[in-house]
């Protein structure tokens, strides 16, 4: 299987050397030349911003576009010249059948058509009266077309006026928004692209007044540059049209609201469904009781005898699909024939089609990891999306699992064998004493609460029994910012049989000693996360992860208040830890092109151990190394600080090297190949260190001023198969700079990579599911 393998991936390379030597421009026919692209040049008096824009803007409107190079190479082309030409292979037609394409000719270009859509692109700009000169200008072997572009004086917004429709709430309403809102701004550059975002922004304003009918179609932008007083000026009018239907011009008020709870299509519970009941004024029709109508009121927005608003529509209907417990939400309004006191009246009908109540779903896993441990994993879960008829979610999730080194082939005796129960019960309301509901317009808060049982057996060392018991709430405040509060948060862990080996382990490390003694762990966590990365319209996107985690803090302060001042405080007999840690993780997503991204990363953590703890537990401690880090490095093998082991083994065995504090830093720029292949080139710092370094080692990885000089620094390249909803991902790296036996970080000047020993120390792979980051 593994040389099967190794042929097809030589055959590849093979092939795609043979793409880039073979000039497939020999192929193109006699008198020919093969287009390469456009040449725009922005001429006249326009600042480095605005002739970007400009450039970037035309260049949407060139056409065609020149023949796809992938890493340099026109591999389609190449495929599709194979084909023609009878010599085709395996590998070339399969190319040829994806991403094939004839050859784009300098002679089958347009320059006529091509300066029509520049010249309407900057009108809509503002740039009228423009001088387009254009030619074709053909080389050797390929040719370019060349854009000279003279926009002359951009038009500007003189001023700006409102002509009343004669209906007076609606003439107000336009006149107040237009105003505060500043839709058109004088002095601001003529853009048609602006003006279709202001009816569109004026209209969404007006349909959240209850303009149920209307639309951005019927606003106008009337446009005068002859009674101007300054040359290069034009005024701006809003009106409505004519034309605007009656209905279109009136504001709805909300009537009878109809709920289904229960909706399907092969079974219409709008006919069959027999046990209505009315809550609030809100008739609600199902088939026996799905969902219970108290339980589903709050979730609406919609009042008897309201104004339509549209955010309300919206926000009703995404508080419903964050129930999670239906397929599809779908509301409906019917317009009804009567008007009372110039008002329209909309019937609500509201329509839940459910999913299927209980699921039961068995996982099974296999895992490689840079340390060498190989396993396999099963989980089986059963769920519940309706336990209580109120969209409360009940889990039982259990999973086994083993893992083994292998050395050389060879298993190395370290195996471990993992068993876990997990229930998890999450009520989608804010389960509190305080009546908070009305704060949480935009989405409703989730109330979880969840028990967890693990045994974890370390052959050769120790078995580890670990109780999780937590209560939390989940919320959004918008579109970008979540958060997570576990208020109650209690972690239990039991060692138990301890080897001799293990014994002498904690002897010799008292930093392990201590981390491993903190069993007891209460705390209260939270996090926030700031995401705009669906903002796709957007080159620059960021994700802003932030989290804190207090710890013994307040039983800590209860027994301070209590008299209890010693050192050492303990909960029924029990020490337990006392720490706080805050981590932060900012990442930006630039698109470079449409289709390739610089990525970057900096993560920044820090855990504070006070009382109790000397350093934070182990289970709680920071690490660098491995897939979804320095990926030079094999999973937590980098420091803590200026640590460095001779013993290769080390690194591999169950304890890692880990420490308070993480600062890590990365940089990946992703491009596409062919097809669903995407590759990266990526480069990786980081490290960790302790807070309390050990005084019986000369404090050695503890942080300091020096700790700058104290980064690791990896790079590499990555090849990912991604089909969307899932991404199969295989990075291979090495050190630029690392610590040597003595603890010094140095950069790396010699590289052996026939050295076959040099490489197994220095190469790593890592194989993942999913982006790094």
């Amino acid at each position: 299987m593994k040389n099967r393998l190794n042929y097809h991936i030589i055959c590849l390379l093979s092939m795609l050397f043979l793409a880039s030597s073979c000039n497939t421009l020999k192929y193109i026919p006699e008198d020919e030349k093969l287009y390469t692209g456009a040449d725009i040049s922005i001429k006249g008096k326009l600042s480095r911003y605005e002739k970007g824009e400009l450039k970037e803007e035309l260049n949407l409107v060139t056409r065609p576009k020149p023949n796809e190079k992938i890493l340099g190479i026109r591999l389609g082309l190449w495929a599709r010249q194979r084909v023609n030409r009878g010599v085709s292979t395996f590998y070339s037609r399969w190319i040829n059948k994806r991403i094939g394409e004839e050859a784009v000719l300098l002679s089958e270009i347009d320059l006529n058509s091509t300066n029509k859509l520049m010249r309407n692109r900057l009108e809509n700009k503002g740039y009228f009266y423009s001088q387009i000169s254009s030619k074709k200008s053909p080389g050797r072997l390929t040719g370019v077309t060349k854009f000279t572009i003279r926009p002359g004086t951009r038009l500007l917004i003189s001023e700006y006026e409102y002509d009343s429709v004669g209906i007076p709430l609606m003439d107000s309403l336009l006149t107040e928004y237009t105003s505060r809102e500043k839709t058109i701004k004088p002095k601001a550059p003529f853009d048609l692209y602006m003006l279709k975002q202001a009816r569109s922004n004026i209209s969404h304003y007006l349909k959240e007044q209850g303009y149920y009918y209307f639309n951005a179609d019927y606003l106008i932008f009337d446009a005068d540059s002859v009674n101007t007083t300054e040359p290069n000026r034009v005024k701006l009018t809003l009106m409505v049209k004519e034309n605007t239907p009656q209905a279109a011009l009136a504001q709805y008020k909300i009537g009878d609201i109809t709920v289904f709870p229960h909706y399907t299509l092969l079974n219409d519970s709008t006919k069959t469904g027999n046990d209505t009941a009315i809550y609030k004024g809100v008739e609600y029709i199902q088939d026996g009781i799905y969902f219970y109508p108290a339980k589903l009121h709050p979730y609406l927005l919609f009042k008897e005898g309201d104004l339509y608003d549209e955010e309300e529509e919206r926000f009703t209907s995404r508080r419903l699909n964050s129930l999670q417990n239906y397929r599809y939400v779908s509301i409906r309004f019917q317009r009804d024939s009567t008007l009372a006191s110039g008002y329209g009246t909309l019937n609500t009908s509201i329509y839940l089609s459910p999913l299927k109540k209980r699921s039961f779903v068995a996982e099974f896993q296999g895992t490689s990891k840079s340390n060498n441990f190989v396993g396999t994993a099963l989980t089986l879960e059963y769920l519940n999306r309706n336990i209580f008829h109120g969209a409360e979610t009940f889990s039982l999730k259990g999973k086994v699992g083993y893992e083994a080194q292998l050395a050389g082939g060879e298993l190395s005796g370290l195996n471990s064998l993992e068993t876990g129960i997990a229930a998890e019960y999450r009520v989608p309301r804010l389960v509190s004493p305080f009546h908070l509901h009305e704060k949480f317009r935009y989405s409703i808060p989730k109330t979880k609460f969840r028990l967890s049982y693990d045994v974890l057996r370390r052959v050769q060392y120790y078995s580890l029994n670990s109780f999780l018991g937590l209560v939390g709430y989940e919320w959004n405040v918008n579109a970008y910012v979540t958060h997570n509060l576990n208020p109650i948060s209690v972690n239990l862990i039991n060692i138990a049989k301890k080897t001799a080996a293990f014994e002498e382990l904690l002897n010799d490390n008292s930093f392990l000693r201590r981390s491993f003694e903190q069993q007891f762990i209460p705390a209260l966590s939270y996090s926030y996360q700031y995401n705009k990365l669906l903002l796709t319209e957007q080159r620059s996107r960021f994700l802003v992860l932030f989290n804190a985690e207090l710890a013994g803090n307040m039983f800590g302060l209860i027994q301070n208040i209590g008299g209890n001042s010693g050192t050492n405080k303990s909960l029924f007999g029990v020490e337990y830890a006392q720490y706080n840690k805050f981590d932060i993780d900012v990442r930006n997503y630039f698109e470079v092109t449409q289709n390739s991204q610089f990525v970057t990363r900096l993560f920044t953590g820090w855990g504070f151990p006070y009382g109790n703890s000397q350093s934070l537990p182990y289970s709680k401690q920071y690490f660098s190394g491995g897939p979804n880090s320095l990926r030079a490095f094999r999973i937590r093998s980098v420091g803590p600080g200026n640590y460095s082991t001779t013993d290769e083994t080390s690194t591999s065995s169950f304890f890692d090297q880990t420490g308070d504090i993480k600062v890590e830093g990365n940089l990946e720029y992703r491009f596409p190949i062919f097809s669903y292949f995407k590759g990266a080139v990526f480069a990786d710092a980081g490290n960790v260190w302790l807070q309390n370094g050990d005084p019986e080692n000369n404090f050695e990885g503890e942080f300091t001023k020096d700790w700058s000089n104290q980064i690791a620094v990896g790079a590499g390249i990555g090849l990912r198969l991604d089909i969307q909803f899932v991404v199969v991902r295989l990075d291979v790296a090495t050190p630029l700079r690392k610590a040597d036996a003595n603890g010094t970080f140095t950069w790396q000047d010699n590289y052996q990579f026939g050295n076959k020993s040099w490489r197994q120390q220095n190469i790593v792979w890592n194989f993942a599911i999913g982006y790094p980051f």
